[in-house]
């Protein structure tokens, strides 16, 4: 992956981009650090970050209009702005250790001349200075200020130009009017700060606002000379500073040029609660306490809905652009620099794009997880045993469970169950494919949409479906496709556009001879995290639950995933529990849902639920969750039950030499290896082979063997014992990925 791609992803994120107070602050000040460091009471700290920024901490706290608090999102609230001008004063007065810092630089030995000693010229002279430039001020006054000298704080300001001024060397002559630059000689660069309405000398008409610089080389106008308030004022000396520095360097101004347009960060927060402005209790501003209640009142303003939202991102506290900056160094640099810090991350996300539907710039986190994965898989550096199990069971699906039934009149409708509905319950595919054919001669595709491989990021194998679905579908006159799944629906729109879409309870709904049965008095519907763009399924669904005569509430959010989707159970098991466990417990009253991977989920959860068709068809709802080799039999089952009565004479299953291996697991045990995603076949398999090939490790007291198989992926072990009948009693199942070396030793 290129980093102009994973950039891509994330390029819109408004996450760490500066709030709208400080896009207003004309020094770019950190308001929301500033007041994170003053909510805390320290004062130093908070006097250090705005020294930085203003440079006169005093002049600015007293009298900058402060155009930050036109900005604030407290309005959202009805509130008044925070007082960030009285904490900034507040700060100056509160802070002890305000001594400047001291920059250890070699002196340069272009000089600087300054003519004016204003907040414009002070300002950059300071600059300067702290560069080591030699740098004198000129001034007709008899001393520093300019304007402010005659302010009633003046005190509190010369205080504080004399201060910023104690760690650096920089000569000041007063009672000096400039009357011709002409007579300024051994000067490598002049800014003229004269004030409103000084002497400019003849220059204004060739002012470049962006670079200070005049048509006159190495001479440079600022302040309010060139109609800057105060701030600008300031801003403007640190300004010329770099663009001086610059110049000197290299004899041609530059700098940044042009305004800075920066992505603002503008929160909702219009729900939050109404908190008042603090009053300052006496006439001499804030006290510690006032200063840190009101403080307290930012709202630290920063996007955080997606990680605040969404499970996966609130556990690993990454925001989007530092995802993005992990996907590129897990993906492009190559080893031993690459350190894959996201790969448990990336394995993490269930792909259900609820970050993107609650993103103010629609920013699809799960896309460039999916797109990361789908690199690493390409170059052959990814954990393919995340994604081992629900890979062969996609194949399995598209390969021995797949079969076809052209729709009867063309272009018709074929239905697409999926690879779950069947395996699930069989009944389900009967009942729908009798609806079906009877009302629309439709005929059935049983196979995989794809998403266990676009889940494991696994191109190939995903185009390789696709292309087999697209064949029949064109040999069968490119009928309509009738789906049950919302997965299913949702990949073909996204990969199988050209195939026109039906959503099963649409066409169920629409029918009118439906006579759902009432299952539960109350219940909510839990949709699908894949249905989002779907709202006509999710409508048809409501429809049809209450024709059964149920009372149907909603839950307090829509689309979320139930926790199966991505294949996170095995990268990140907690992280799935916490999952399930949270959508189990979103609603009080049952829940009906139209995904068997919901429902099995939920199932495992102890909740209540039943699938839209047993409302529909009356079935009776599964008590338990069919295990591994329960899903294969059942989709086997499906398979010959349909092909019979078309007379078509597919065999079903292929047959193995370990099928008939007679088992013995107790029920515990069966669940317990169900639930590490190990079907019985994989045990039989690997017992058969110890059998045939003596390959085994036999314990004398007991008899009881222990044998290993490797697979592709991953290494499977079992103990076991034969038993006096001849079938073999299973004491233990599990699995790793290490590999097993052979050999003499």
């Amino acid at each position: 992956m290129e980093p102009a791609e994973a950039a891509a992803y994330t390029e819109n994120c408004i996450s760490g981009e500066p709030a709208p107070c400080v896009s207003k602050c004309p020094f770019r000040l950190d308001v929301s650090q500033f007041l994170g460091k003053t909510s805390k009471r320290k004062w130093n700290s908070a006097y250090k970050t705005l020294r930085t920024a203003v440079v006169f901490p005093a002049i600015v706290g007293a009298l900058c209009p402060a155009p930050c608090e036109n900005e604030c999102l407290r309005a959202q609230t009805g509130d008044e702005p925070v007082a960030v001008r009285m904490i900034e004063d507040a700060c100056v007065s509160l802070a002890e250790n305000k001594r400047p810092e001291y920059y250890v630089i070699p002196p340069k030995t272009q000089r600087a001349a300054i003519i004016g000693a204003g907040v414009a010229g002070l300002s950059a002279a300071l600059c300067l200075a702290q560069k080591k430039y030699p740098v004198t001020v000129y001034d007709s006054g008899e001393g520093w200020g300019g304007s402010l000298r005659s302010h009633p704080r003046f005190s509190e300001f010369d205080a504080d130009i004399t201060m910023q001024f104690s760690v650096t060397e920089a000569e000041f002559i007063f009672n000096t009017s400039i009357t011709s630059l002409e007579g300024l000689t051994g000067y490598d660069l002049i800014y003229v700060a004269t004030g409103s309405g000084g002497d400019s000398f003849g220059l204004l008409g060739g002012w470049d606002p962006d670079l200070l610089t005049t048509a006159a080389p190495g001479i440079f106008i600022g302040g309010a000379l060139t109609g800057a308030d105060l701030p600008g004022s300031v801003v403007q000396g640190k300004t010329l500073s770099k663009t001086a520095e610059v110049f000197l360097q290299t004899g041609k101004a530059a700098g940044e040029s042009g305004a800075v347009k920066d992505r603002v960060c503008r929160p909702d927060y219009s729900g939050a609660p109404s908190v008042r402005r603090a009053a300052p209790a006496g006439q001499d501003g804030y006290t510690a306490d006032e200063a840190e209640t009101e403080s307290l009142r930012c709202f630290q303003c920063d996007c955080e809905k997606c990680v605040a939202s969404c499970e996966m991102l609130n556990a690993f506290r990454k925001k989007p652009k530092k995802i993005a900056l992990e996907v590129l160094t897990d993906t492009k640099v190559t080893p031993p620099y690459s350190t894959h810090t996201l790969t448990r991350q990336a394995y993490s996300c269930n792909m259900c794009g609820h970050c993107k539907a609650v993103c103010p710039e629609d920013i699809d986190v799960g896309a460039l997880l999916q797109a990361s994965r789908a690199a690493r898989t390409q170059d052959r550096d990814y954990p393919a045993a995340m994604h081992d199990f629900w890979l062969r069971e996609m194949d399995f699906m598209t390969g021995e469970a797949s079969f076809f039934i052209a729709p009867g009149v063309e272009p018709g409708y074929v239905f697409f169950p999926g690879c779950q509905l069947g395996a699930h319950d069989p009944e389900y595919v009967y009942k729908s494919y009798e609806f079906l054919h009877r009302k629309f001669n439709a005929g059935i595709f049983a196979g995989c949409c794809g998403a266990p491989a676009y889940w494991a990021g696994d191109a190939k194998r995903q185009t390789v479906n696709f292309d087999r679905i697209r064949e029949v579908w064109k040999e069968a006159g490119e009928p309509a496709f009738v789906f049950a799944c919302a997965t299913c629906e949702s990949m073909f729109g996204t990969f199988l556009p050209e195939i026109r879409r039906e959503s099963l309870y649409g066409l169920l709904d629409a029918d009118g001879g439906a006579a759902p049965a009432l299952i539960f008095n109350r219940a909510s519907v839990f949709d699908p995290c894949n249905a989002r763009k779907n709202p006509e399924t999710e409508l048809a669904v409501r429809a049809l639950a209450r024709k059964s005569g149920a009372e149907i509430s909603e839950l307090p959010e829509k689309n979320r995933c139930c926790g199966y989707g991505g294949h996170m159970r095995t990268a990140n098991p907690n992280l799935y529990d916490s999952i399930t466990e949270k959508r189990a417990g979103m609603g009080e009253h049952p829940y009906i849902v139209y995904c068997v991977n919901c429902r099995e989920v939920f199932m495992s959860r102890g909740k209540e639920s039943a699938h839209i068709l047993d409302v529909v068809f009356d079935l009776s709802r599964a008590e338990n969750i069919p295990r591994i080799d329960e899903k294969h039999n059942n989709a086997i089952k499906v398979k010959m039950e349909l092909n019979t009565e078309t007379g078509n004479a597919d065999p079903g299953a292929a047959v193995n030499e370990w099928d008939s291996l007679d088992l013995i697991v107790d029920d515990s045990l069966a669940e317990s290896i169900d639930r590490k995603l190990i079907a019985l076949s994989d045990i039989r398999e690997a017992v058969w082979l110890a059998e045939k090939t003596g390959d085994k490790f036999v314990d004398e007291a007991d008899g009881v063997c222990q044998c290993s198989m490797e697979k592709a992926v991953l290494t499977y072990w079992v103990q076991y014992k034969k038993t006096d009948s001849g079938a073999y009693e299973v004491f233990g199942a599990y699995y790793h990925r290490m590999r097993i070396g052979g050999g003499d030793t």
